[in-house]
């Protein structure tokens, strides 16, 4: 019976770690979030297209633009139109 009630005991105990680690992670990644959208620079969206290369556009004040980002190194490769740029919902697919 002592060891019965060891366990339920390592279980919510584990169960509560595991609550404490999402609610905290919720929170930070809500909080960056915040960070990254407010103010005049925006990041839209970016895709990896090598270990350490992405393409990225960026709101920057009211012009989109498409950069390239390497290991040490950022390359403007062109401005966007505004009415070119698709911003999704956080979580939401387009097919």
């Amino acid at each position: 019976m002592e060891s019965f009630i060891q366990l339920v005991t390592v279980i919510a105990i584990f169960l509560i770690v595991l609550a404490v680690t999402y609610f905290t992670t919720r929170f930070v990644g809500g909080y960056a979030k915040n960070r990254i959208v407010t103010g005049n620079i925006e990041l839209i969206d970016s895709m990896k297209i090598a270990p350490s290369a992405y393409i990225a556009i960026v709101r920057t004040a009211s012009k989109y633009m498409a950069l390239g980002i390497g290991k040490n190194e950022i390359h403007f490769l062109c401005e966007l139109p505004e009415d070119a740029i698709e911003v999704r919902e956080t979580g939401t697919v387009v097919n």
